[in-house]
């Protein structure tokens, strides 16, 4: 005797767990996708964070301090304080004679992080080759 409203398909009692298995495997790709791309979107964020805070701190320096010393003061405390959310950030100011006009005086800021001893979220295991171990960025200015 049969259902109303059902029909009768031969070999329907083999498929009943294809449908969660399917979602398995799909879920698991859906997943590890997604979770790249927060990664790699946090990686993007901590290097776009890093470019600003060498941009400002250069400019800090360009502004007017009496002596040297208090221009790479200026420079390193402006940087560090747009990367206070990272944990592991080293900033370093430097004056040298200018590449292209010796005779002129760059501060080069530096801003550097230890992505991998500090991540910003865990790495999976074939998603760690791609990151890079230290992002880092430089600004140059010439006063």
């Amino acid at each position: 005797m049969r259902r109303r409203g059902t029909t009768f398909q031969p070999g329907g009692s083999r498929q009943k767990g294809a449908a969660a298995v399917e979602f398995a495997l799909v879920f698991l790709l859906f997943l590890s996708v997604f979770y790249a791309i927060v990664c790699y979107g946090l990686v993007f964020a901590a290097q776009q964070s890093l470019t600003l805070a060498a941009e400002e701190g250069a400019r800090a320096a360009v502004q007017d301090a009496p002596d040297q010393a208090t221009r790479l003061t200026r420079a390193q405390n402006t940087a560090s304080g747009l990367v206070n959310w990272l944990s592991g950030v080293s900033v370093a100011a430097a004056a040298a004679p200018c590449a292209a006009n010796p005779a002129a005086e760059c501060v080069t800021v530096t801003v550097s992080y230890d992505y991998q001893a500090n991540p910003l979220v865990p790495s999976l295991p074939l998603l760690g080759v791609a990151v890079p171990d230290t992002l880092q960025s430089t600004a140059t200015v010439q006063l």
